[in-house]
């Protein structure tokens, strides 16, 4: 409900002249009639934790309060180990995010709680593009696309950087050695499982690159990824293996760009 506010003059005698009513920096501007009635709007606020709270204009705003320095992070996501084959193991405890490897805890902005999609929110993959909604932050998400040939470490980042995969131009570049581990399957021997078997499925029994160097000798060798028995290695940057490209996508309801 506004606020009513009768213009007349003073000791209630005859009404005034039409009035003008202007906030102090200028953005709220409106005349009333001599002896109407102007019902301010009411306000709608935004509280700490991102939600919109309608008050009444004149009202005082008090927010939620805060944690403790707020969130800077999200949990890790679970590793997929449902079995479990001594008390306290990863299997037993299944520690971590979403409801499980595939299923997200809430929705993906299509409205499903589907950790992996393509990207148009359905699971035909047209275009070997795979959205990751683990990776999304209200803002952007990561997607990962079709293997590159087997070559040499640098040759693949080139790859990588000017590919094109359907509509989306740039900004794909070689995944980093995280971004592996973050859809590594823990529960499944081989290591293939859908969607990312859509790729060259025989491809996934060799080795990886990633964009990661490795940090005591940065300059000849970086992070390889054996796919099927989750090691990482460091090899010369000379070596040949495949590289597997990714993007950031910005999300706009289910528009990605």
């Amino acid at each position: 409900m506004g606020l009513g506010i009768g213009i007349s003059g003073p000791n209630g005698s005859e009404p005034c002249d039409d009035a003008n009513v202007v906030n102090s920096d200028g953005t709220y501007d409106v005349d009333v009639a001599a002896g109407g009635t102007l019902n301010l709007p009411d306000i709608n606020n935004v509280d700490s934790d991102g939600s919109v709270v309608v008050t009444p204009a004149q009202t005082p705003f008090v927010a939620t309060a805060c944690g403790p320095g707020g969130s800077v992070g999200a949990t890790l996501m679970k590793t997929n180990q449902t079995v479990s084959y001594t008390a306290g193991d990863d299997g037993a405890i299944q520690a971590g995010r979403a409801t499980d490897f595939f299923t997200l805890a809430s929705a993906n902005p299509f409205g499903t709680t589907e950790r992996f999609t393509d990207e148009l929110g359905g699971q035909t993959y047209t275009n070997k593009i795979i959205i990751d909604w683990s990776t999304y932050n209200g803002t952007d998400v990561l997607g990962y696309t079709d293997l590159s040939s087997v070559d040499t470490w640098s040759n693949v980042l080139s790859y990588c950087t000017s590919l094109t995969v359907g509509s989306y131009t740039s900004g794909w570049r070689l995944a980093n050695i995280r971004e592996l581990y973050n859809i590594s399957n823990y529960g499944v021997w081989p290591h293939t499982y859908t969607p990312i078997n859509i790729f060259n499925a025989g491809n996934w029994m060799s080795m990886m690159w990633a964009s990661t160097s490795d940090p005591y000798n940065p300059v000849a060798q970086a992070a390889a990824y054996n796919w099927n028995y989750f090691n990482l290695f460091w090899r010369s940057k000379t070596s040949s293996y495949y590289g597997m490209p990714v993007r950031n996508f910005t999300v706009s309801g289910t528009i990605l760009t």
